[in-house]
This record gives C-alpha cells, sequence and structure tokens, in this order.
C-alpha cells in the first residue's frame, strides 16, 4: 500500500511516459529522413539566403514541391517541439497531457498561418508578386531552420529535463534569432529606400513582434 502511494505522488517525468517516448523516437527517424533527403538544396538555400536574388538550377526547380513538404514537415516537428517544452513548464497533473501538447502545437501552427497571411497581404500592397512569393518563401525557410534547432531541444526537455541548459530560454532565444534573420533578410532582398520605415514597421511591428509577444502573453496566462 505504501508502495502505492510512493508511485502515486512522483511528480511526472516525460521520459517515463511511453507515449512520450515513442513519439520522439518517431519524431527523431522523420526528422533524420526529412533532413537527409533535402540536405543539398537545405545547405544551397543557406548560402543563399542573404542574397537580393536566388538563381535555381533545374535540379532544384525539379524538387521544389518535394522541399515544399520537407519545409512543412519541419515546420510541424518544430510546433510540435515548441508544445512540448511549453507543456512542461504548465503541466498540471489534473489536466489531460496530451491535449495540451495538441493544443499547444496547434497555437503555433496557427501562429504562423495568420502570420504568412499577413505578409501576403503586405506584400500584395507593396511589392510584385515574385517579391512576395520569395519573401513568404524565406520566412518559411528561416521558422524550418528554427524548427530544426529547437526539435534537438525537445529531445533534452522529455529525455534530459533541464539537466545541461535551460531548455526554455534557449527557445526564447531562437525566437529572437529568428527576428534577427528575417530583418537582416527584409534589408537584403528588398533594399529598402522610399518606404524603408513603413517596411520594418509593417514587417517587425505588425507582423513578426506584436502577435509574437500576443501568442506568448496567451501562453503565461494560461500557464498561471
Amino acid at each position: 500500500m505504501e508502495e502505492g502511494i510512493a508511485i502515486a505522488s512522483r511528480s511526472y517525468l516525460m521520459r517515463n511516459d511511453d507515449v512520450m517516448t515513442i513519439g520522439a523516437i518517431l519524431s527523431f527517424v522523420l526528422f533524420t529522413f526529412v533532413l537527409y533527403r533535402s540536405r543539398m538544396v537545405f545547405m544551397y538555400k543557406i548560402t543563399t539566403f542573404f542574397s537580393s536574388r536566388q538563381i535555381y538550377s533545374s535540379n532544384e526547380v525539379s524538387v521544389s514541391n518535394r522541399e515544399i513538404v520537407d519545409i512543412l514537415l519541419l515546420i510541424v516537428l518544430g510546433c510540435l517541439s515548441i508544445g512540448i517544452i511549453l507543456f512542461s513548464d504548465i503541466y498540471a497533473p489534473s489536466t489531460s497531457r496530451y491535449g495540451i501538447i495538441a493544443l499547444l502545437t496547434l497555437g503555433c501552427a496557427l501562429l504562423i498561418v495568420f502570420k504568412g497571411i499577413l505578409y501576403a497581404i503586405v506584400n500584395w500592397t507593396f511589392f510584385s508578386v515574385s517579391q512576395g512569393n520569395a519573401w513568404l518563401s524565406a520566412f518559411l525557410f528561416s521558422v524550418a531552420i528554427v524548427s530544426a534547432l529547437a526539435f534537438p531541444l525537445s529531445l533534452l526537455r522529455v529525455f534530459c529535463v533541464d539537466m545541461f541548459v535551460n531548455i526554455t530560454h534557449c527557445l526564447i532565444g531562437l525566437i529572437i534569432l529568428q527576428k534577427i534573420i528575417l530583418l537582416c533578410k527584409l534589408y537584403a532582398h528588398f533594399r529598402p529606400k522610399k518606404y524603408g520605415g513603413l517596411l520594418f514597421f509593417l514587417y517587425f511591428c505588425s507582423v513578426e513582434i506584436m502577435p509574437t509577444l500576443i501568442a506568448w502573453q496567451l501562453m503565461s496566462r494560461t500557464a498561471e
């Protein structure tokens, strides 16, 4: 009887959850497969990310659909990773574990979709179709890169808790890094002159900073 009470009183650890462990292993297999399959395309996009003009070879154009799929898969894994990291910060024993993770993951995905819609509206107003598509592609790729970096953090959170680093602080650092990358990309891609101040306001106050702060406040209130 005393042993049963001791087991029940133990704090929840994700590494002892069979569903979380299996999910982490399957996600790792998918993550490895995506990076291996599109490694050459991703390396090319990284090396030319800050170029104002990107020229794709015929081989790269022929795998563009696969590239989009792999970027979206990385973004989904990134949303799931953020959901797992935030889940461990707000989890309460009386709440549904998997329901919270699903809700946080969905919230991250909806935030990205919302930003994509805002970008499309702003691009349609100020830029040509090719410029707008190039910027939207750069935005999604930057999210995919941050997602690829956030996934190992989620594995650390599942199996190691905060044994080595504060994972939540690292996640915040990744989010800030993505904003800096987009800021540099905006300057390199559009070279704003006449509408320079307005562009920076629209992209980083209206589209990037404000939605991110609102989402963070909502998640913080959920944790309270």
